[in-house]
C-alpha cells in the first residue's frame, strides 16, 4: 500500500497553497502526513509540475522519506492525480489516496479503511461523509483501476465518481466509522480563507 497525499491542485479559492496554510503549529499537509504513515508501506506526494514550491515540497518529501511525483495530468483535475498515483503501484498493491486539505484525518480511520480494503475484493473503497456523500480523496484503489482511469482521462470523463460505475466499489457508510475518536471531522477539508478561520477556532 502506498500512501499518496495530493498536493497538486492549484488552491484558486484559497489564493494560496493551502497545504502549507499553519494549524495548531504545523502545516496541513504534514497533519494527512501524520495520519496516513502508520496505515501505508510508503509514502508520495503528487504537485503539479509547475507548483513554484517544488524546492519546499522536494524538502517535504524528503523528512518525510516519501516519493515526489509530478501530477501526470495537468489542470485535469484529482482523477489525474489519482491515476499518477496508481502508475506507483505494482499489479498487486493499492493506493490510498488523500487530499493534502483533510487536516484532521485520523491514522485509526485510515487503517480501518484499510482492513476493509484489504478484506475484500472491491477496486475501491470509499468512505461516506456524515452527509452521506462519497469521498474519492480519502480513498483506496487498487492497481485494476489504473487502466481504467486512463481510459476516462482520455475521453475527458473527469468526474472521480463515474469510475465507481465501473469498477467494483466498497462504499464505506459513516456508521461503519463513527465510533472512531474524531470521526465527525475527519471529512472537514479547507477551500477557502473562510473555511480556515473556521477550523482555526475549533
Amino acid at each position: 500500500m502506498i500512501g499518496v497525499i495530493q498536493a497538486g491542485g492549484l488552491s484558486s479559492r484559497m489564493g494560496e497553497d493551502k497545504a502549507w496554510l499553519i494549524l495548531d503549529g504545523a502545516p496541513m499537509i504534514e497533519r494527512v502526513l501524520a495520519a496516513a504513515r502508520p496505515a501505508v508501506d510508503r509514502l508520495a506526494i503528487v504537485i503539479n509540475p509547475a507548483n513554484p514550491q517544488a524546492t519546499a515540497y522536494q524538502q517535504l518529501a524528503a523528512r518525510w522519506d516519501a516519493l515526489l511525483l509530478t501530477d501526470l495530468h495537468d489542470h485535469r483535475g484529482p482523477l489525474g492525480g489519482i491515476h499518477t498515483a496508481l502508475t506507483q503501484c505494482a499489479t498487486d498493491e493499492s493506493a490510498l489516496i488523500l487530499a493534502c486539505d483533510l487536516p484532521f484525518m485520523t491514522a485509526e480511520l485510515l487503517l480501518l479503511l484499510r482492513q476493509f480494503h484489504d478484506s475484500g475484493t472491491a477496486a475501491m473503497t470509499l468512505p461516506l461523509d456524515p452527509s452521506g456523500r462519497v469521498q474519492p480523496l480519502a480513498g483506496l484503489y487498487a492497481a485494476s483501476c489504473r487502466a481504467p482511469a486512463a481510459q476516462m482521462l482520455a475521453e475527458a470523463q473527469l468526474k472521480v465518481e463515474l469510475l465507481c460505475s465501473r469498477l467494483p466499489t466498497r462504499r464505506v457508510a459513516f456508521t461503519e466509522i463513527a465510533h472512531l475518536p474524531g470521526a465527525e471531522q475527519c471529512f472537514i477539508n479547507i477551500n477557502t480563507p473562510e473555511e480556515y478561520r473556521a477550523v482555526v477556532d475549533l
